[in-house]
């Protein structure tokens, strides 16, 4: 489990399914989605956060890929009442395939991923009708290149007695079982649920929201994302197929923006990305003077640009991500980044880092210190140039006056942050 002292040096954290990997994918049978709500209570446990503020924790789900070492996942997936709710294999209907179990491509030359699991340890093969890949796939090691190690299991691989593991695929147009449909499913059992915004503290029962966090993978007419590329050759569909699960996916995303905004809930897809003047590159370089400028301009009042006090960025949530983790980045690289924060930031933004591996204690992320500052709050509006064609721009916090100069020599401060 990821380090909760290291996690709550941030304001939010966002966990996906691998957390914890080594555990939950050597659990009978896996246990990766009980295992990210257990990850968040440990760290609201340790510091609750803010009462009424938006949730510190979020946890991972996917959109189009139907994982089954997600337990609601798995329960329908095995339970061929729900047969509808996921895509097959072209020219199968059930699972366990009629007649006895197939090794796929392998056998019948049919397909270009295998449909069913490897290593069996003197069991039979568990096999399924069921479209799946396995690209991401926790596995028992040896299978060779059509069983890649995406985290190894000790012993046989447990996705349930009925189905191997793997990258299945939802089917958004999934019909109505026992009173609901797939998308109702979807939204009110898979994504809003009792793990996510609806939780509550295991020791006090009170409202403990897990906030939706990155919401992976799409459907487009060439197949789901981060999914084996032969996925419409193996399933068979026709251009009017793939026009159909593209359209009832995107309805599916619709409407589970029209139940979770209201809740006070978000997910990072509906972020906008804060602007931070980097090339990308380690060790930081930013951008040339006159694009500075231009960008800073539309953001900030006066000098030629913005003439509101509110500009159209602050509409949106924005995630102002520091590039490459931080790697090479200096002390005065940190200054900088705040700066550009303080500077351009609206009443709804973070700053911090995108995805990356942090669980195994190796690669901790750097912490500037201006992050354990208090810079109060902005006195007024947006940011302003001090003149015409200066190209240094300055906002005024309660207890910070922040500027940045967008002349300045690659490798001097561009920020300047100036405590009061």
């Amino acid at each position: 489990m990821h380090n909760v002292t290291h996690a709550n040096q941030f304001g939010v954290v966002v966990y996906d399914w691998s957390n914890a990997k080594a555990i939950w994918a050597n659990a009978h049978p896996m246990s990766s989605e009980e295992l990210i709500t257990k990850q968040a209570e440990m760290v609201y446990e340790q510091d609750p956060g803010v009462p009424g503020y938006a949730p510190r924790v979020w946890a991972y789900r996917n959109t189009i890929k139907a994982l089954n070492w997600y337990s609601s996942v798995r329960e329908k997936l095995d339970d061929p009442k729900y047969a509808s709710w996921f895509i097959k294999f072209k020219g199968f209907s059930n699972t366990p395939y009629p007649g006895g179990p197939t090794q796929g491509k392998d056998a019948n030359n049919s397909f270009h991923v295998p449909a069913c699991d490897f290593y069996n340890n003197g069991t039979a093969p568990r096999c399924s009708g069921f479209y799946h890949d396995q690209e991401q796939t926790p596995e028992h090691a040896g299978g060779g290149k059509p069983y890649p190690v995406d985290g190894a299991c000790t012993e046989q691989c447990d996705c349930g007695s009925t189905n191997p593991c793997g990258e299945y695929i939802f089917d958004h147009r999934g019909g109505e079982v026992e009173g609901r449909t797939f998308r109702e499913w979807f939204i009110n059992e898979y994504m809003v649920t009792n793990e996510t915004l609806h939780h509550t503290d295991p020791v006090t029962g009170k409202a403990q929201p897990i906030g939706l966090g990155w919401l992976d993978d799409s459907m487009s007419m060439g197949g789901p994302s981060e999914e084996d590329k032969n996925y419409i050759a193996d399933t068979g569909a026709s251009p009017q197929d793939m026009a159909e699960q593209v359209s009832a996916y995107k309805e599916s995303i619709y409407q589970l923006k029209r139940k979770v905004l209201p809740l006070g809930g978000f997910w990072w897809q509906l972020m906008g990305a804060g602007t931070l003047f980097n090339t990308g590159k380690a060790p930081a370089t930013f951008t040339p003077a006159e694009q500075c400028k231009q960008t800073l301009r539309s953001q900030c009042v006066g000098g030629g640009g913005n003439t509101s006090a509110a500009p159209s960025t602050w509409n949106k949530m924005q995630m102002y991500n520091v590039p490459e983790g931080g790697k090479g980045a200096t002390p005065q690289n940190f200054t900088d980044y705040t700066a550009q924060f303080l500077l351009t930031r609206g009443p709804y933004a973070m700053l911090g880092y995108s995805w990356c591996g942090c669980t195994n204690g190796a690669q901790m992320r750097p912490r500037a210190e201006e992050w354990d500052e208090e810079f109060g709050e902005p006195t007024a509006g947006a940011c302003k140039e001090t003149g015409a064609d200066t190209g240094v721009f300055t906002r005024e916090w309660t207890a910070a006056t922040v500027q940045w100069d967008c002349n300045a020599s690659p490798g001097s401060a561009y920020g300047k942050i100036t405590r009061k």
